[in-house]
C-alpha cells in the first residue's frame, strides 16, 4: 500500500475564500482541518477545523463570507479551538477533495494549512490510482509532491496522561515563554510561578517532557 503527500497552492485561483485567513500568520499559527464530509442535493462541504490563534478575528471572516452558511466555534485551552463550517462548496476545494476520494484512494487526515498560502494533504492507494490523482489536479493548481513510499506511519501519538503537578509545570511554562526560541522565561521564573524551588520545578519539566517524548515516539513510560 503506498502513500503520498502532496502540496498544493494556487495563484490564479484561491483554493477557497478561507484560506487566506487559515494560512495567515498574523492570525493563526497553526490550522489542521481535521475532517471533511460531502453532502449532495444540493452540494455541501462540511469541514471541521483545529485551530490555534485569533479565533475572533476569524469568526468575523466567517460572518461575511458568502459560502458560509453555518458555523460554530468551541474554545479550550488558550487561543485553540475547533471550528465547525457548514458551506457551499467552493470549485477549486470540491474539485480537490473528489480527487481526493477516487475509488480506490484514501485521504489521511489531517490536512495540514501552511503560511505560505499552501496545504499539505496525504492520500494512500494503490500507485496507478495515485498517479491518476496527481494528474488530474486542474491545471491552475500548483501541485508538489513532497513524499512517497510505502505507508507505514505508525499510530498517531496519542497525548500522554500527566501527574496534575507534571501539567500545571508545562502548562505554566508554555505560558511564561520557556519553550519559546529563544526563551523568554527560565527556570527560576517557572519556579516562582508555581511557588517551588528552582530544582522542584526543573524536575517536573523533566518528568512531564520525557512523558511527552516518549509518546510521541510510541516508546511508552517507564
Amino acid at each position: 500500500m503506498r502513500y503520498l503527500t502532496l502540496r498544493v497552492s494556487s495563484e490564479e485561483a484561491e483554493l477557497h475564500p478561507l484560506v487566506p485567513t487559515l494560512t495567515d500568520e498574523s492570525v493563526f499559527r497553526e490550522v489542521q482541518m481535521v475532517d471533511w464530509a460531502p453532502s449532495f442535493d444540493p452540494p455541501r462541504a462540511t469541514v471541521l477545523l483545529y485551530v490555534d490563534g485569533d479565533t475572533d478575528r476569524f469568526e468575523a471572516v466567517l460572518e461575511t463570507t458568502e459560502l458560509v452558511l453555518q458555523y460554530d466555534v468551541t474554545r479550550f485551552v488558550d487561543d485553540r479551538a475547533y471550528v465547525y463550517v457548514h458551506s457551499e462548496p467552493h470549485p477549486v476545494e470540491w474539485r480537490l477533495f473528489e480527487i481526493g476520494t477516487m475509488e480506490g484512494l484514501i485521504p489521511v487526515f489531517p490536512l495540514q494549512y501552511h503560511h505560505d498560502g499552501s496545504i499539505t494533504a496525504r492520500i494512500v492507494g494503490p500507485t496507478h490510482i495515485l498517479q491518476a490523482a496527481v494528474e488530474a489536479v486542474p491545471e491552475n493548481i500548483d501541485a508538489e509532491i513532497e513524499r512517497v513510499g510505502e505507508y507505514d506511519l505508525g499510530r498517531p501519538p496519542v497525548p500522554p496522561s500527566l501527574p496534575a503537578r507534571q501539567h500545571e509545570a508545562l502548562v505554566t511554562a508554555l505560558d511564561l515563554g520557556y519553550y519559546e526560541v529563544p526563551r523568554e522565561a527560565g527556570r527560576d521564573e517557572v519556579a516562582a510561578a508555581l511557588g517551588c524551588a528552582p530544582s522542584t520545578a526543573s524536575e517536573h519539566l523533566q518528568k512531564a517532557e520525557r512523558r511527552v517524548v516518549r509518546s510521541y515516539l510510541h516508546r511508552g513510560h517507564r
